[in-house]
């Protein structure tokens, strides 16, 4: 089982290079059978096709992402708070869950998007 420093290593890893839209990085990141779900109950992109499909289409999109809260890790799993920030929208919250392999691979993402969630609201709710 991956370490936390780890798992804190590939989620940093996973930020920049959704935020420099570094598709080849992102995808690296995954397993090659990983599922992710984006929006969570809308979308769900099975294997490393479909997920570079999905990301290379996100990449044509001129938006930033920053983390907003510390990482939280329980065992293989992850969570964490993002920060994304597009020109001529209000910025908004998106919450990542994660899960590794033994290989500290994503194997499913699971992305809870809330646009009504704002970073000024934090702690309001």
């Amino acid at each position: 089982m991956p370490s936390r420093d780890e798992i804190c290593s590939v989620i940093e890893s996973y930020v920049k290079h959704l935020s420099n839209h570094e598709v080849d990085q992102l995808v690296s990141l995954f397993a090659a059978d990983a599922v992710q779900h984006e929006p969570l109950g809308m979308n769900t992109y099975r294997g490393i096709e479909e997920i570079r499909e999905f990301d290379t289409e996100c990449a044509k999109v001129e938006f930033s992402v920053t983390r907003y809260s510390p990482i939280t890790v329980f065992g293989r799993y992850a969570a964490t708070q993002l920060r994304i920030q597009r020109e001529g929208m209000r910025e908004f919250l998106a919450t990542d869950l994660f899960e590794f392999d033994d290989e500290c691979r994503i194997v499913s993402l699971s992305v809870v998007i809330d646009i009504e969630a704002h970073a000024d609201q934090a702690g309001s709710r």
